[in-house]
């Protein structure tokens, strides 16, 4: 049987997780169009957006295992790594005054400044993942009660394929190179 862990769904996750880690567990993070009607009714609140992304295959590292895992079953997961991402994700900050919504966005670029690394949560291979800031945070548009500051980062995704085998052979794992 084999899966494929998303590397843009452990993205997001591991941003949800640091915005609140950094504004509280209670804090509405949302990653699809905001509605400003809505987002007026859940203030403070970030929303997170794909802008673009890149992809750098694997080559040869589809045939390392990533990881090897063992199951309660006897059998083996093993997750090999086909590609590389890099994504370019926009974290929109919003609350009901310019000021709040500048400082909401300040505090989380300080954290990733300082931090660069997230965890991806319930990652069963324990990976973080990376951020850099791209475009630093935006001055505050929007209209009254409702104000909002973008700035974009870059972030690593590993498309990881994971297989379930009965016995781990390292000599099955044989370079295709070309085909």
């Amino acid at each position: 049987m084999t899966t494929i862990r998303d590397p843009l769904v452990c993205t997001y996750l591991a941003l949800q997780e640091a915005i609140k880690n950094v504004h509280g567990q209670n804090f509405n993070v949302r990653d699809d169009t905001p509605n400003p009607i809505e987002f007026k009714k859940v203030l403070p609140a970030a929303n997170i957006s794909y802008v673009s992304g890149t992809v750098e295959k694997g080559l040869m590292r589809e045939y390392e295992p990533h990881g090897l895992i063992k199951n309660p079953d006897g059998t083996f997961t093993v997750g090999t790594e086909s590609a590389r991402f890099d994504y370019l994700i926009q974290v929109s900050f919003f609350a009901d005054k310019p000021g709040k919504a500048q400082r909401l966005s300040t505090a989380f670029m300080a954290f990733i400044e300082a931090e660069n690394e997230l965890p991806i949560p319930n990652d069963k291979w324990d990976e973080v993942m990376q951020i850099y800031m791209t475009t630093p945070p935006l001055p505050p548009k929007g209209e009254p009660d409702l104000y909002q500051v973008d700035a974009t980062y870059q972030c690593t995704g590993r498309l990881i394929t994971e297989n379930v085998v009965n016995a781990v052979d390292i000599s099955k794992f044989k370079p295709k190179v070309g085909g």
